[in-house]
């Protein structure tokens, strides 16, 4: 009889180790890959806001070249400034929920 007990716990011990440790990998991989996917939206999301802010940044420029060739200033340079505006508030606050995710 106790040969037959110490088989059956020799016989289990390997394939509950295993299964252990691919608990504990599978999880370690999740991990990863969540915090993978977190950096890749971040990019996504940063370079989206950073194309938006060189548009408002075009636009401002096309504004102001405008308003010399013209001589006068007229509402596509108070466009530019508030497009311009825009752009770099949306991307200051990413940025800080960046900064206030990472040091948390």
């Amino acid at each position: 009889m106790t040969d037959w007990v110490t088989a059956a716990i020799s016989a289990a011990i390997p394939s509950v180790l295993c299964g252990v440790f691919m608990a504990w990998f599978n999880r370690k991989q999740r991990c990863r890959n969540d915090a993978s996917e977190r950096r890749a939206k971040a990019q996504r999301d940063e370079s989206l806001l950073h194309l938006e802010l060189m548009m408002a940044t075009a636009k401002l420029a096309y504004a102001t070249a405008v308003a010399l060739k013209r001589g006068r200033a007229n509402g596509e340079v108070e466009e530019g400034v508030e497009a311009y505006e825009a752009a770099r508030k949306k991307y200051l606050d990413f940025l800080n929920r960046q900064a206030t995710e990472y040091l948390s």
